[in-house]
């Protein structure tokens, strides 16, 4: 286990039954509280950015921003909003999929992605993948040279970074632990 995943292990806050009975929500604000820890995370986004030569950063809202947007930072690239539903101006394009129990919606904004992209995909967590998938079928709309995602932490139990791995997309996650 390298530095990054053993700090995330020995300082997360873990919540139990939360927001319902049965869930171990982990509280990724515990860690980003700690600059030391937050600092490490980085370090590791960047070592990903170099080595598949990372273009364009795209980060799943809201907590992909957080990760996303000082990695671009200091990257010097830029950096490429996945919101909700009705949250972005001027033309979008979305992808719709299920949830547990209903549906929702992730939107891009048309005109932002290139071809020639080599995306790298940042969250906080992976847990079932749905918005992971749906993140990436919106990207591939636009006929992405190449797809990377870093999740800070992997709840391997639900299986969500097995379906990315289904798609061809590579995974990056620093800690690995059940939700």
């Amino acid at each position: 286990m390298g530095k990054a995943a053993l700090a995330i292990r020995k300082n997360i806050a873990v919540i139990k039954d939360f927001p319902i009975k049965g869930i171990s929500f982990q509280d990724i604000f515990s860690i980003t509280r700690k600059p030391e820890i937050f600092k490490l995370i980085i370090q590791e986004i960047i070592k990903v950015i170099k080595k598949h030569k990372i273009t364009t950063i795209v980060g799943i809202e809201s907590r992909g921003f957080l990760f996303g947007a000082v990695a671009a930072y200091k990257a010097d690239l830029p950096l490429i909003p996945i919101r909700k539903s009705g949250k972005l101006p001027g033309k979008i394009t979305k992808v719709k999929y299920k949830l547990e129990y209903g549906h929702d919606i992730v939107e891009i904004q048309s005109s932002v992605v290139k071809k020639s992209d080599n995306i790298l995909l940042v969250d906080d967590l992976i847990a079932t993948g749905g918005t992971a998938l749906a993140s990436v079928k919106l990207l591939r709309k636009f006929n992405s040279k190449q797809i990377n995602s870093f999740f800070v932490i992997d709840l391997e139990n639900l299986k969500g970074s097995d379906k990315l791995k289904n798609q061809g997309i590579k995974i990056h996650s620093l800690y690995k632990t059940d939700g």
